[in-house]
Parts: structure tokens; C-alpha cells; sequence
């Protein structure tokens, strides 16, 4: 035996586990922010319900939107930012869970936006009721709208790129919610835009309406980090594997 054959390392020849290691981190890391998009969406639940409990006695919560009861209530702003900044840390952890997922960059486009609009929606309040309108309200009202179109919006083009990964009951909750939200947040959307123009409201209960819209919001960001969490770990798990 030669010195030559001595010295030999026993993986030459070896396929190098360099690309199969690249793979395992290159679905890891999304997979850990797909979670933190879900413990985002699960966190924003208890402030927004602390707020409602908190709303002054007699607030009409079919009429009454969650912008009126924010400023009308003592702890109201502190509370409505603590779930905005919630869902606002699930929108860019989804924005990096998507990443070096082909096809998704209007999809991480629209997530960063529905993220900038949450935290724009929380620092500029809107007006108390009864007083005329402000930049801050007007911002808020701009911001509000950002919010409730975008998710649905991203949402949906999420479902088309996930849709050969996803367990088939995943994959048509997803869609379902997204379409659900996406009417709600239509329908709000709608009901607001006589009012902005000086006119009536539509005949919707506004409060209601935004209610409904904001827990399907809600819901909407916890199924994306679900749906990209089992997808991001499938991932991880073909990579370890292979």
C-alpha cells in the first residue's frame, strides 16, 4: 500500500454534502419565519380583545368602528398598536419566509405594503367622532383601506404558488378565507366611500362590517404562516434527506 493510498481521505469520491447542507439552511431559515408570521397572527388576538373589553359603556359595536373606539378609549391607541405591530412583524416575517420562492416578489410586494400600512394605521389615529378630519385621520383612513385590500390580495396569488405543496384541506381553507376576507374587505371598502365623498353611508353597519373583516384578517395571516411553515419544513426535510 502506498503512502499516497494512505493519505487518501475516505469521503474522495464521495458526492460533497456541501449542496444538499446549502439546501437543508436554504429552507430552514424561511421555515423559522413562517413560524414567527403564525406566533404574530396568535399575538395580535389579546390586545384587540383587551380593547373591545375596554370600550366605553354603551359603544355600539355594530356601529362604531375600531378607529372610533381606539380614540375613545383610555388605553385604546397603546392596545390597537400592540396588534397592529403584531400583524405588522407577521407580514415581513411571511415577506422572509417567501424568500428564494420564485414567482413571489409581487407577492412579498404586497405583504411589505400590508406591513408599512398596519404600522402607518396605528401612528396616525384617526379624528374623535363628532370633530372634522385631519391629516392623521386621513392618513389612518388611506392606510386602513391599504390594509384591509392588500392581505386578501397577496393571499390569493400565495394559494396559486403554494397550491401543488399544501395538503388538499390547507390549500382550500386558504383559498376560502382569502375569498371571504376579500369580500369583507370590498364590502368595508364600499360602505366607506360615500362617506369620504360627503355623502350617506351605505346601509351596512360599518362596525360590524370592519369586524368581520379584521378577524378574517387575522385568521387570513395565521393560514399563510401555517400554509408556508409545512411547506418551508417539507422542504427542509427533502433537503436533509437527500
Amino acid at each position: 500500500m502506498t503512502t499516497a493510498t494512505l493519505l487518501r481521505s475516505p469521503l474522495t469520491g464521495a458526492r460533497s454534502p456541501g449542496p444538499a447542507l446549502a439546501g437543508l439552511a436554504a429552507a430552514v431559515a424561511p421555515a423559522r419565519s413562517a413560524r414567527v408570521a403564525l406566533a404574530g397572527a396568535v399575538a395580535s388576538v389579546p390586545p384587540i380583545a383587551a380593547l373591545h373589553l375596554d370600550a366605553p359603556s354603551g359603544t355600539s359595536m355594530a356601529r362604531t368602528t375600531i378607529s372610533d373606539v381606539v380614540v375613545t378609549t383610555p388605553a385604546g391607541e397603546p392596545l390597537f398598536a400592540l396588534t397592529a405591530g403584531a400583524l405588522a412583524v407577521a407580514g415581513i416575517a411571511l415577506v422572509r419566509a417567501l424568500a428564494g420562492l420564485s414567482g413571489t416578489a409581487w407577492t412579498r410586494a404586497l405583504l411589505a405594503g400590508w406591513a408599512l400600512a398596519l404600522v402607518a394605521a396605528a401612528v396616525f389615529p384617526t379624528n374623535l367622532p363628532g370633530r372634522p378630519g385631519d391629516t392623521s385621520s386621513t392618513i389612518h383612513l388611506i392606510a386602513g383601506a391599504a390594509v384591509f385590500a392588500l392581505l386578501p390580495l397577496a393571499a390569493v396569488r400565495l394559494w396559486r404558488s403554494l397550491a401543488r405543496t399544501l395538503a388538499d384541506g390547507l390549500r382550500r381553507t386558504l383559498l376560502a378565507v382569502g375569498l371571504v376576507s376579500g369580500a369583507l374587505s370590498t364590502a368595508l371598502i364600499v360602505n366607506r366611500i360615500p362617506g369620504v365623498l360627503g355623502a350617506a353611508d351605505l346601509s351596512l353597519p360599518p362596525g360590524l362590517l370592519q369586524r368581520a373583516a379584521g378577524a378574517a384578517q387575522i385568521v387570513l395571516a395565521a393560514l399563510l404562516g401555517l400554509g408556508l411553515l409545512r411547506s418551508r419544513a417539507a422542504q427542509a426535510a427533502a433537503a436533509s434527506g437527500s
